[in-house]
């Protein structure tokens, strides 16, 4: 009997996409849905149950058995999953739509390939990597290990993309580009320019925001499935109001619950997603606009408090002049 284990239960369509290629043709007698949340175990996606956490791996054997990592919704994340996965030391399965076509593509092991994706001829994608509903990748492409190509995301002719790169829905990539490794392409974004390890880029055309060095060159993918550098700095708490705020923020997006202020961000696994995250709840629990480039800037809460406090100085003195002028103006109609 063939088992596949399917690792990652917040990916209902990787579920149906196993589905519907084992409807074709017949690959696995059952499937078992894994995941380490224990609030999900028990419950069933699309007839699947999920069964319990990725250690149950441990029960498996490797010959009667195949395993699929469904972790998608970052890079980092999907890394972080693959690095459980890998010690029970199981065949990986590649999940392709029966529907796209492969032909002349050179596509290693671990691929997820979901329907209406389009390959032109000559591409390459490597090991672990993932391609949603509607991905193009044109003529002499090459994808790096553990990449994710968001939904209708069009990368042309001969771009290349380093290990780890995520590109977000509907982005476009210009042809003989190269965005390095761990590189975040964000959605509808327009890259026309080279991209460096580890940035971030967003906009049409897109802007450039490029991450700190501990970014920017991860020691190989197994090893950067846990974010990068763990060292810490002294453990000091938070003494403001504004470093009270900006640390629920932090625990929140990092799901870390011990942040000193002088904690990097960024050695503390924070991703350029993770980045993006911070930057919008700042803006709807602060009500001020602080660019995304201000957290990369000061990657701890100490040096980005001291920003935030002086952008609601300056608004407040703008907002207290507007009322002045508006008072000024109204006695001069008296």
């Amino acid at each position: 009997m063939k088992t596949l284990y399917l690792c990652g239960a917040g990916n209902p369509e990787g579920v149906r996409l196993a589905l519907t290629i084992n409807e074709v043709q017949k690959r696995w007698d059952r499937m078992i849905l894994l995941d380490d949340n224990p609030s999900k175990h028990g419950q069933s996606i699309l007839g699947v149950e999920i069964a319990g956490p990725f250690s149950m791996l441990g029960q498996a054997d490797p010959a009667s058995a195949e395993v699929v990592n469904l972790v998608a919704r970052t890079t980092s994340k999907r890394q972080s999953a693959l690095s459980k996965i890998v010690v029970y030391g199981l065949p990986f399965a590649s999940l392709i739509d029966p529907g796209v076509d492969m032909t002349g593509v050179d596509v290693g092991k671990d691929i997820m390939v979901y329907r209406n994706a389009l390959f032109c001829a000559n591409a390459t994608v490597e090991e672990g990597s993932v391609l949603f509903a509607g991905a193009i990748v044109g003529h002499g492409c090459r994808l790096g290990r553990c990449c994710v190509v968001a939904p209708g995301a069009v990368i042309n002719a001969r771009v290349e993309l380093g290990d780890g790169v995520y590109i977000g829905t509907n982005a476009s990539i210009l042809p003989d580009l190269i965005v390095g490794a761990w590189a975040t392409v964000g959605a509808n974004s327009a890259v026309v320019q080279d991209v460096p390890s580890g940035a971030t880029v967003m906009g049409v055309p897109a802007n450039i925001l490029v991450a700190p060095k501990s970014m920017k060159d991860p020691k190989g993918l197994p090893e950067a499935a846990d974010g990068f550098s763990k060292i810490r700095s002294e453990y000091k708490e938070p003494v403001t109001e504004i470093e009270r705020m900006l640390l629920d923020i932090w625990v929140n997006v990092l799901k870390i619950q011990k942040i000193g202020m002088d904690d990097n961000f960024f050695d503390l696994g924070g991703s350029s997603l993770a980045a993006i995250q911070v930057s919008f709840q700042m803006q709807k629990n602060l009500k001020i606009n602080i660019p995304l480039q201000e957290l990369f800037d000061r990657p701890t809460i100490a040096g980005l408090s001291k920003k935030v406090e002086s952008e609601l100085v300056e608004s407040t003195n703008e907002a207290r002049l507007e009322k002045l002028l508006n008072e000024i103006e109204g006695m001069s109609q008296l």
